[in-house]
């Protein structure tokens, strides 16, 4: 665990907010989930607000750290700040870190209802039987629809899958 001195402490999960002014402006940019007296956010999101000058940790460090349990740490990173940057609320999903919750533009958790879920790939990704299906069921049991979102070296590709019923 890193401490800093203004109330921030990075761990394996999560960066850890006690400092009031900083637990109120990531509440109102659609960041970090509190609990009692502190809020947590979660490392891939960290680095995108450390990126912003936001938390007093550097985006490099954060990834080096996430990295160590994530080896698509570097690919979320780089959806989540192509997605931010568009103004898209783009959040790692409560059920599972394999998944990234987006919310419509414009509002922000608990105005409105996650839209998609979205599975970042790498770009030499090649899905293993049955993993797709898998995949959409989880969506479907969250009542959302699911995005692919596959990273490769010249950009992101965003695929959209649904289920079609012809009965």
């Amino acid at each position: 665990m890193k401490d800093n001195a203004i109330g921030a402490e990075l761990t394996d999960k999560f960066v850890i907010i006690r400092d009031k002014p900083l637990m109120l402006l990531l509440r109102n940019i659609g960041a970090a989930v509190e609990e009692g007296k502190e809020a947590k956010v979660p490392l891939i999101e960290a680095a995108y607000f450390a990126e912003k000058g936001k938390l007093p940790f550097t985006k490099d460090e954060i990834l080096s750290r996430a990295s160590k349990s994530d080896p698509l740490a570097k690919e979320k990173y780089a959806v989540i700040e192509h997605l931010r940057s568009r103004g898209y609320i783009t959040r790692v999903s409560l059920d599972t870190d394999e998944f990234l919750r987006l919310h419509r533009k414009g509002f922000r958790p608990g105005e409105d209802r996650t839209y998609y879920l979205v599975k970042v790939v790498a770009g030499s990704w090649v899905p293993k039987p049955g993993e797709l299906d898998e995949a959409l069921d989880f969506a479907g049991r969250l009542r959302k629809d699911l995005v692919i979102a596959v990273v490769r070296p010249n950009g992101l590709r965003f695929i959209k899958l649904g289920r079609a019923n012809f009965e």
